[in-house]
């Protein structure tokens, strides 16, 4: 509206029309703000709902992640329930089996979970990022609620450290050799490692026995006890990550019907 023509109303005193452009001139900001907030919810949820299939994403792949590792750890729990159970017997019937199961027990397969999606959220601001309280307050929910359970999946107890101590190196690179881990990648490029169901290794007769008798003289069955349990807690640890994760995809999923 032309400035001029609002003073010429006011010298004129032509009240009506002053209302009346004052009016078109409110009416047309109020449009304007109208029409910028609509763009810029627009925009934020918009970039709120790629976030949200990222974090999707994340799960999925820290769901394949876990699943891989509940397998290893299941090896390696079987292998460490053999060797218990090999202690009880007699010394002169332990042989290469029992060293291939009292180091394999030993295996740990590090993992850091994957919640890049979620700092980068938090970086730049979880109320920028997505504007919902209730998803915002579920995401924060599920990252701090498995902080625990990450901690017993990453953390080693002292059984590895004596195998490798106490058990000849000979035997260790037999081992090795024969009985390596298996790599293998997954469909989102993670690695797959897993222990071999069967396997040989190269040890003479007298390497086996100075094995086997350094390894009974170290007394490792409490230690190989706290491995297990160790095992049983990552095992426990790593179904309810993915039960809670499941649950959060659910949630997260409903979100989009």
């Amino acid at each position: 509206m032309s400035l001029r023509r609002v003073i010429g109303h006011l010298k004129a005193q032509h009240w009506t029309a002053v209302i009346l452009d004052f009016m078109v001139v409110v009416l047309g900001v109020f449009i304007g703000l109208q029409v910028n907030n609509w763009n810029t919810a627009r925009v934020q949820q918009q970039s709120a709902q790629v976030y949200i299939e990222r974090i999707r994403e994340d799960l999925a792949a820290n769901r394949e992640d876990l699943n891989q590792r509940i397998a290893y750890f299941t090896q390696t729990r079987n292998h460490g329930l053999a060797a218990l159970a090999a202690l009880d017997r007699p010394p002169e019937t332990l042989g290469k089996p029992f060293l291939i199961d009292v180091y394999q027990a030993s295996q740990i397969t590090p993992r850091i979970f994957g919640r890049d999606t979620y700092d980068e959220i938090l970086s730049v601001g979880a109320v920028n990022a997505i504007t919902d309280v209730s998803v915002r307050t579920r995401l924060a929910n599920f990252y701090r609620s498995i902080g625990a359970q990450l901690t017993i999946l990453a953390q080693v107890v002292p059984y590895r450290e004596l195998i490798r101590r106490k058990m000849p190196y000979a035997a260790q690179a037999a081992i090795r050799a024969g009985c390596g881990e298996i790599a293998g990648t997954s469909d989102t490029g993670g690695t797959i490692l897993s222990l071999p169901e069967t396997c040989e290794i190269s040890l003479t007769a007298d390497e086996t026995s100075r094995a086997v008798s350094a390894i009974l003289n170290a007394d490792i069955r409490d230690d190989l006890v706290r491995r297990l349990s160790d095992l049983d807690n990552k095992l426990y640890v790593a179904r309810l990550i993915v039960s809670r994760a499941d649950l959060l995809d659910a949630y997260l999923e409903a979100l989009r019907q």
